[in-house]
């Protein structure tokens, strides 16, 4: 289990002040909501999940800016590319020797398209990189057969920015029968998917999607509808993406593989890989 450690603090008030600038918030109002999130931080216990403590501070975010959504404009900016970095995504995993594997570490990797902890241009230099390598990884075994045996699979998206590169794994998802249905926010939280932005972007021609019911940084199944809950328990298969999906339901939920990007050093040291790193993770502890 993940919880607040030292590292936590000059990351809490970096979200804050990304979500902040992200709205074009004046310097005057900057300051302020560092204020207001240290008074957070100095009311949390240590044994707090940092996700759970990040709703609160978004929470807070939008109540000081007198805005829903911060992060409008960023959405804004990846829809526009959607299709486009959709289809070189495709491009890729069509190309792969073994493409059910490239589509599954493909979506590890847009965990980098993340505008709540990390800096625009530090986004951008990442795609500038990506390798040939990161598309023709191995996918772990356990995972090939829990696809390919699962009827039911539930697809937990992340941020709006790595939508697109989920789009080659969730294509093949749906294939030969399967039924899947795809996991987004209950409202604007950070740069995360909303129902009604996954039905913009069309991610309804791979699953149905279905609201968890709730603003939280990842996904506190406390804060989620009776229905979502009950989607994640009867599902063959789980596809978690991102790092507060790890934080929140790791250890809780059954027959979960989590897929994301290692961003912190406290998920480093509980992981024992480096920042940076990609991760499929075997929600049971065998991968």
């Amino acid at each position: 289990m993940i919880t607040l450690s030292p590292e936590c603090y000059p990351c809490f008030f970096l979200q804050a002040d990304l979500a902040a600038r992200a709205h074009g918030a004046s310097e005057t109002a900057r300051k302020a909501l560092a204020a207001r999130v240290a008074v957070i931080l100095a009311d949390s216990s240590e044994e707090e999940v940092p996700a759970r403590i990040a709703s609160r501070l978004h929470e807070t975010v939008r109540y000081e800016l007198g805005v829903d959504d911060p992060f409008r404009g960023v959405k804004e900016r990846e829809f526009r590319r959607f299709a486009e970095v959709a289809s070189m995504a495709e491009s890729r995993v069509a190309a792969s020797a073994d493409p059910m594997a490239a589509a599954v570490w493909l979506a590890a990797f847009g965990n980098i398209m993340d505008s709540g902890i990390i800096e625009r241009e530090s986004m951008e230099g990442e795609l500038g990189r990506l390798a040939a390598e990161d598309g023709s990884r191995i996918l772990p075994d356990r995972l090939r057969e829990a696809i390919l045996g699962a009827r039911t699979i539930g697809v937990l998206l992340d941020n709006a920015g790595e939508a697109a590169f989920d789009v080659p794994l969730l294509s093949r998802l749906a294939q030969e029968g399967r039924t899947v249905w795809l996991g987004v926010k209950g409202g604007a939280v950070i740069d995360d998917l909303t129902e009604s932005e996954a039905l913009r972007i069309g991610l309804s021609a791979y699953g149905e999607i279905v609201s968890n019911g709730n603003r939280g940084v990842g996904t506190d199944l406390g804060l989620c509808s009776r229905e979502f809950r009950d989607r994640i328990m009867l599902s063959d298969l789980i596809l978690s993406k991102g790092q507060a999906n790890f934080e929140t339901l790791f250890g809780r939920v059954r027959n979960a593989f989590f897929l994301f990007r290692c961003k912190c050093p406290v998920v480093s040291r509980a992981l024992g890989r480096p920042e940076g790193d990609l991760i499929v993770l075997d929600g049971d502890g065998a991968g």
